[in-house]
């Protein structure tokens, strides 16, 4: 006890670059241990790294090539549908319309046969005709014609509108060489391309082995393996023949497939003693799936891990004791206001240092109080000055609108008037006037929704006159979202873009539903229209400009999205969903607040 006081006092009494010295000297080594182990630790990180790049090189092959057979199918029923209007058409009016049934099977068989030596990815092809007679690249492929009639399909590609359809992987005892082996089959529904009438149905198969051969010409790393899997877990293709078309046994597995999420190109997973590497497969809802055993790929730092943690764990050790030496004499003060620092850096700006001394360590603690004062008055005025310029900004797009309107409205009464359209003419000029009475709403930036759909329905009205052969509309409101408040101008642009860019592109006359519901204290607003549709790429710029103002696509729809954050919050605004060729569906959402609420 006597010597330990004694050299307390000793110890008080040196400088402190001399404490700093006598306290600094165990972690000396430290650094040198901490070395070795993030060296051990950074190249078995590097090991996994290569090898996913190596397996995420080897899935992109495999993808592009089996991309590329699938694109050859493709090809091959683009060529068949050409040749083969050329023999059910051409040939056949060339021959008065008396060609025998031997004349007409030769040239069926020998089309089938030609495209399948200019596409040799393609085992086999059939033709179907509105009798249901088949005619195929061989003889094997006509067996069981019975089958053929009722198949799912057949009815499939007889509910088509001619693009192409794949089904899926599948054994089947009709339409193949070999009931044994598992095909992918292509159907393509073929038209007369002079007159659009129906004249019969093909089928192209793509082997299985033909697929599990792409990889296996690749091959795995370090005895690792592929196969090919659907978003429901089952087995699509894989080296080893018995588990096609059969389920992941294993369930981890099984739900790791299920669960990854779509759109990622590839995503890694460890799973006890292998790593697994997903890499999606576009167009048919694939996934290419690469299991390697990990301990393969670490087997050489092992030993050295297990003597760095024997080397870290006396290294904690010694550093928890210099550390509580240091937190007792110098650190425990920059400790503090390294904690107060850490807050600021995680978004809390309300944070006073308590000053206690008026050294070195006083004077910062005193000096961030002053700094953190004026960041929060900085970032308030900041913030003040970005919603106002936000709102000018929103008010000029706003302008921008109704002008664009006025100006198509006048063109459709002029061209009314031309056409002696008097009474059409008043109702148009009758329903413009009712609009921009609403539109400008007395001043008022918000308007219940009442008033909002009545603007609509004079817009549509309008446009109902202007395009009475393109669309038809519906509208459903619920009665107690009616006086629920809303930006004015929030549904006409909507609507204005449904018509323009989806109902307008469609080749058929087309429906627009419009509804309003309430969900808790939400109000939930729909504008469906079953047009044209967005394409993905279309569709994911959109996405992407109301996420950021600088990127100008989706004018209408930009603005009532920046205009429903900005009145209500981020956690409001618009969605859409769309498919080529389906429509669009575009769903705004805001907080329900009644007049009386405001």
């Amino acid at each position: 006890m006597l010597a330990y006081d004694r050299l307390k006092r000793l110890f008080r009494n040196r400088l402190i670059r001399n404490k700093i010295t006598l306290v600094y000297v165990p972690l000396i080594i430290i650094p040198l241990f901490v070395l070795g182990f993030a060296s051990n630790h950074i190249y078995t990180n590097a090991i996994v790294e290569k090898t996913v790049k190596n397996v995420s090189d080897n899935s992109s092959l495999i993808i592009t090539q089996i991309n590329g057979i699938l694109a050859n199918a493709t090809s091959t029923a683009n060529m068949l549908t050409l040749n083969l209007n050329k023999v059910l058409v051409e040939d056949y009016a060339e021959a008065g319309g008396q060609m025998s049934e031997l004349q007409l099977y030769t040239k069926m068989t020998n089309q089938l046969s030609y495209a399948l030596v200019v596409f040799r990815d393609v085992e086999s092809a059939a033709f179907v005709d509105p009798d249901n007679r088949v005619y195929g690249s061989n003889t094997s492929m006509e067996n069981n014609q019975e089958l053929v009639a009722g198949s799912e399909l057949l009815h499939r590609l007889q509910q088509s509108n001619g693009a192409v359809i794949w089904f899926p992987m599948q054994k089947r005892s009709f339409l193949v060489n070999d009931a044994e082996q598992p095909v992918l089959t292509l159907g393509k529904r073929i038209v007369n391309i002079n007159t659009g009438v129906p004249l019969g149905y093909l089928f192209l198969n793509v082997r299985e082995s033909a697929l599990s051969a792409v990889y296996e010409d690749i091959g795995s790393i370090k005895e690792g393996s592929y196969f090919i899997a659907d978003a429901e877990g089952q087995v699509v293709s894989s080296q080893h023949a018995e588990e096609v078309l059969q389920p992941i046994t294993e369930q981890a597995l099984l739900q790791w497939v299920k669960g990854s999420a779509p759109g990622g190109r590839v995503q890694t997973s460890r799973d006890g003693d292998r790593l697994l590497i997903s890499s999606d497969m576009d167009g048919l809802g694939w996934k290419l799936i690469s299991q390697v055993p990990y301990d393969l790929l670490t087997e050489d730092t092992r030993k050295i891990t297990l003597l760095i943690l024997l080397i870290g764990l006396v290294c904690f050790v010694m550093a928890l004791f210099v550390a509580r030496l240091l937190s007792n004499v110098i650190s425990k003060p920059i400790v503090q206001l390294s904690r107060h620092m850490k807050r600021v850096k995680e978004g809390n700006l309300d944070q006073q240092i308590e000053v206690v001394s008026g050294d070195e360590i006083g004077l910062l603690a005193s000096g961030f109080n002053t700094m953190m004062g004026r960041v929060k008055e900085l970032l308030a005025n900041i913030s003040a000055e970005q919603r106002k310029k936000r709102e000018y900004e929103l008010a000029l797009m706003q302008a921008q609108i109704k002008p664009h309107f006025l100006y198509n409205t006048l063109d459709v009464i002029y061209t009314l008037s031309e056409m002696g359209r008097a009474r059409d003419v008043q109702r148009t000029t009758k329903a413009l006037a009712d609009f921009y009475r609403a539109a400008l709403s007395q001043g008022k930036d918000q308007i219940r929704l009442e008033e909002e759909m009545r603007s609509v329905m004079d817009y549509l009205s309008i446009q109902r006159i202007r395009y009475s052969d393109v669309f038809d509309f519906e509208i459903e409101i619920e009665p107690e979202v009616l006086h629920c408040m809303i930006p004015k101008l929030t549904v006409q642009p909507l609507v204005e873009n449904a018509i323009y860019h989806g109902l307008k592109n469609k080749a058929s006359f087309g429906r627009l539903v419009i509804t309003a519901r309430r969900e808790d204290r939400k109000v939930v607003l729909t504008v469906k229209d079953d047009g044209a549709g967005i394409s993905e790429e279309r569709l994911h710029a959109i996405k992407a400009s109301m996420n950021d103002p600088q990127q100008q696509v989706g004018y209408g729809l930009s603005s009532v999205h920046e205009r429903l954050k900005l009145y209500f919050g981020e956690t409001y605004g618009i969605q859409i969903e769309s498919k080529i060729g389906l429509g669009t569906t575009v769903t705004a959402e805001l907080p329900y607040l009644a007049e009386q609420e405001r």
